[in-house]
């Protein structure tokens, strides 16, 4: 019995050994097998990551070059106005260089002319002392024609170092011919390396420019970012790699490598050519943050494998989904918008870029612009306009077609890659798409009126080498070119639409300098009150034209939807106020009898916080009666924010000042409206006209409107009329002014003065004597 005892208890401890080694044994191989699957997955992330900070490189490369040719641009809308008949008037060029430097474009300007000779303007030192400058090798570069731009230097003027860029000068009186000059603007290297986005990946990564030796020209601010002078100096230089990178940066040719230092550490680097001198955009991430995630990884696998050996298959599951997870963060850190949770514009680059059948003529770009946001996001606040671009996400991500591409650029704009093989298809989708956007938004419990509309680009094999940026830049010009909430709803990029994006953007370029020197001229068209005998002049309206050197006559229908994007229309609506009061001070001056003159204001001046103090201000300094000043807003204002226009117009009659609104009848009037809105004048727009006096539907619609305006006690101007038939028949129906070619068209000043003024001066004595 005993000796049975000892057999039976014998056998569960072999039994238990053998199992122990077993289990012993399988967590060796699980572990080895775990190790070498994470060993697969770390080189796969390294190769996903080169790939992904090369696209970065790339992407980094374009703003940089974007930059740099900006502030060329800015040179040459400058140099433009420097000609042999001035280039020695030093008064006239530092006060041009001053507003330069003032606008922020660089922080010091200078001009070198042939013999050498220089000065120009600082930021902190004024105007600069007259040197000898014919050495300077980026003078000479402009002076054979060439632009030039330079890394960290002294431009002989600075207290230290900054980047240089020269331009060449050329009399443009004359055709042809060598330059005249060098135009040289300074920016501070701080300035210019903030074009380089300081970190990556949670701050391990970094971005710096670099030459084609590997010297580091502009350093990144990154908290990582090394203190080497080159990419190849120290350690570097010892790396196996480092030959094919010099061999790559000497041919001007972009790549990634991995080096590893002596110490063991090693680092990931991209680099891609910029396309201007020698220089390269070189991203740099240390590997040990890639490694640290894997040893993570490695660990949580190790400890789970010790305790269960039979979910293996689990472990390896979970460490390849780990990896999945780790690669999604990673692109979605810096390819997803953080708003809408789509593609942002970067990963529909990469996405447009992989893709081969694009430009087949069977695909477009589409951009989505909804037209009045950014005062609904100034009124409602950010939290309500977030909501609003959420949704129409929601509604375009809905629609995307399998193959087709998605991404939000910014603010509320939208960019889609379609398929467009059968055009009336395609257009009755959009159409369709339009629709459902402008349906959620009218479901807004704001009511505020929003319009969205879209710019097609059709793909063909020409745009095989575009950008997609660029292309989607210039596709949003023909939003400017359509008045708010009355344009096309399909608008489709053409030719002439890419000469439309050249010519905006050299109005942009010239715009601030054309104010400068009042190249923006006020016209004035009479209004004439037709409810006495005859017509009697009883007002005016200022309208601004502009007669640029460069350009020739622009049309304001050209300029003005440019300046109302961009911010300057505010600038030329105070500038037009300012000649409004300096004509009506000329004319009191001489001992004219005048009549109020109407002045338009746009809707960035309406949602202004010193908006009322800043028209007094003007109005005051020429010692003009309030009464004198007649401010139009648009149709459109009213209809986008009543709250904010009656507290606005209420402040303005309050003063003094008469307010009129402009455009009634262009397709957003809200007759209900006009029971709340303090105006003294609705002006009638052109389209309640010409051929609606000729039916019997349209005669009573404009009668009604007009005794309907009389009642409530506005003044009724008819706008656009052009025949004494239209306007005995609208004086026969009540309406009180009459503005329009039938009286007079715009004409300057002077010839206003003598053409309609001084005629009038005896009715408005008479009509002086009857108050």
């Amino acid at each position: 019995m005993t000796a049975r005892n000892t057999a039976d208890t014998a056998m569960p401890r072999k039994s238990a050994a053998t199992t122990i080694a077993a289990f012993a044994v399988g967590l060796v191989i699980i572990a080895i097998v775990l190790v070498g699957c994470l060993n697969v997955i770390s080189h796969e992330l390294k190769s996903s990551l080169g790939l992904f900070m090369k696209e970065i490189a790339a992407v980094e490369s374009a703003n940089v070059n974007a930059v740099i040719e900006d502030k060329f641009s800015v040179l040459h809308g400058a140099s433009a106005f420097v000609v042999a008949d001035n280039i020695n008037d030093t008064d006239m060029l530092l006060e041009q260089f001053r507003e330069m430097v003032d606008s922020g474009a660089f922080m010091r300007v200078g001009i070198v002319t042939t013999d050498g000779r220089g000065f120009g303007y600082d930021s902190e030192l004024g105007a600069l002392p007259e040197q000898d400058y014919a050495d300077r090798s980026y003078v000479q570069s402009a002076l054979r024609g060439e632009d030039c731009v330079t890394g960290p230097a002294s431009d002989a003027w600075a207290l230290g170092e900054g980047v240089v860029f020269a331009v060449p000068v050329y009399d443009i009186k004359h055709d042809g011919g060598a330059p005249i000059g060098a135009l040289i603007g300074t920016m501070s290297v701080e300035a210019f390396s903030n074009a380089i986005d300081a970190s990556l990946f949670e701050g391990h990564g970094h971005i710096d420019i670099i030459d084609s030796s590997g010297t580091v020209l502009f350093k990144s601010s990154g908290v990582n970012a090394d203190s080497n002078t080159s990419l190849l100096d120290g350690e570097y230089a010892r790396s196996e790699a480092s030959n094919t990178v010099k061999d790559d940066l000497s041919r001007g040719l972009g790549g990634s490598a991995e080096f590893t230092w002596e110490g063991g550490d090693s680092r990931f680097v991209a680099y891609e050519p910029i396309g201007i001198n020698d220089w390269f955009i070189g991203v740099v991430l240390p590997s040990d943050y890639l490694e640290a995630k894997n040893r993570t990884i490695l660990l949580a696998s190790i400890i789970m494998a010790g305790f269960i050996v039979c979910i293996a298959i689990l472990l390896m599951a979970t460490a390849f989904r780990t990896k999945n997870r780790g690669e999604k963060a990673l692109a979605r850190a810096a390819l997803v918008d953080d708003l809408t949770g789509i593609d942002n514009a970067l990963a529909f680059g990469t996405k447009y870029e992989a893709r081969s059948d694009c430009q087949d003529g069977a695909h477009s770009l589409v951009l989505f612009n909804l037209v009045g946001f950014s005062l609904y996001n100034t009124i409602f606040g950010y939290e309500r306009g977030s909501s609003l671009i959420r949704s129409v996400a929601d509604i375009l991500s809905q629609d995307l077609g399998k193959s087709e591409l998605l991404a939000r650029l910014s603010g509320d704009r939208f960019l889609m890659l379609v398929h467009t093989e059968n055009p009336r298809e395609a257009e009755e989708r959009l159409l369709s798409l339009l629709d459902h956007i402008d349906a959620a938004i009218g479901s807004d419990e704001t009511h505020y009126q929003i319009v969205s509309q879209c710019c097609v680009c059709r793909l063909t094999k020409a745009d095989a080498d575009k950008d997609v940026n660029l292309i989607a830049q210039d596709m949003a010009i023909p939003f400017r070119q359509t008045k708010s909430h009355a344009g096309k709803r399909i608008i489709f990029y053409d030719e002439q639409n890419i000469a439309a994006a050249m010519r905006a953007r050299h109005i942009e370029g010239i715009m601030s300098t054309a104010l400068l020197k009042e190249e923006f001229v006020a016209y004035f068209q009479p209004q004439y009150d037709i409810r006495g005998g005859k017509p009697v002049l009883c007002g005016a309206e200022a309208l601004v034209r502009w007669n640029s050197p460069v350009l020739g006559l622009v049309r304001p229908d050209e300029f003005i939807p440019i300046f109302e994007k961009n911010g300057f229309v505010d600038r030329v609506d105070r500038y037009m106020l300012e000649r409004a009061c300096i004509r009506l001070r000329q004319w009191m001056d001489a001992g004219l009898r005048c009549v109020p003159i109407s002045v338009n204001l746009s809707r960035q001046n309406l949602f202004s916080a010193d908006l009322i103090g800043r028209i007094e201000k003007i109005v005051d300094t020429y010692s003009i009666p309030h009464s004198f000043i007649k401010l139009e807003l648009t149709e459109s204002i009213v209809a986008e924010s009543t709250v904010q226009l009656v507290e606005t117009a209420n402040k303005l009659r309050e003063r003094g000042f008469r307010v009129a609104m402009d455009d009634f009848g262009t397709g957003y009037s809200a007759l209900s409206i006009l029971k709340d809105v303090p105006f003294d004048t609705i002006k009638l727009d052109r389209a309640f006209f010409g051929e609606s006096i000729d039916s019997e539907r349209g005669r009573t619609t404009l009668t009604g409107i007009i005794q309907l305006l009389d009642a409530l006690g506005f003044e009724t101007v008819a706008e656009g009329i052009e025949s004494e038939n239209e306007a005995e028949q609208l004086k026969e129906w009540g309406c009180h002014v009459i503005q329009g070619y039938v009286y007079g068209r715009p004409i300057p000043a002077d010839e206003f003065t003598k053409m309609h003024l001084e005629p009038a001066q005896t009715d408005l004595q008479d009509k002086d004597d009857d108050r």
